[in-house]
């Protein structure tokens, strides 16, 4: 039985904003995202205060801004982790963990 998910907790503010693409910058900076597919970065653009111009961040920048957040930050990253940790024998943990709601 596949566990409950929690939605994806979208940014309410600028600064989470620019959180979550200063995360996608990090994780591509040390390699643990790989660009395929973002080549939108290139035109992501500072404005003179060091600030993210907001109009220059396309739409798979921004998703993968949120899900990076997500898989960092969330339970559901924690229970992917969780997972990968345990390899094969994932499928008899997750149905130990059928009682806790996600």
């Amino acid at each position: 039985m596949l566990p409950k998910l929690t939605t994806m907790h979208t940014p309410t503010t600028r600064i989470e904003f620019e959180e979550r693409i200063n995360l996608v910058h990090e994780h591509l900076e040390s390699g643990k995202m790989h660009p395929q597919g973002m080549e939108g970065w290139i035109n992501v653009r500072l404005l003179p205060n060091g600030r993210i111009d907001m109009l220059s961040v396309d739409e798979m920048i921004r998703l993968n801004a949120n899900m990076s957040y997500q898989m960092a930050a969330t339970d559901m990253g924690e229970r992917l982790r969780r997972t990968a940790e345990l390899g094969e024998g994932a499928e008899d943990a997750d149905a130990e963990d059928d009682d806790v709601e996600f």
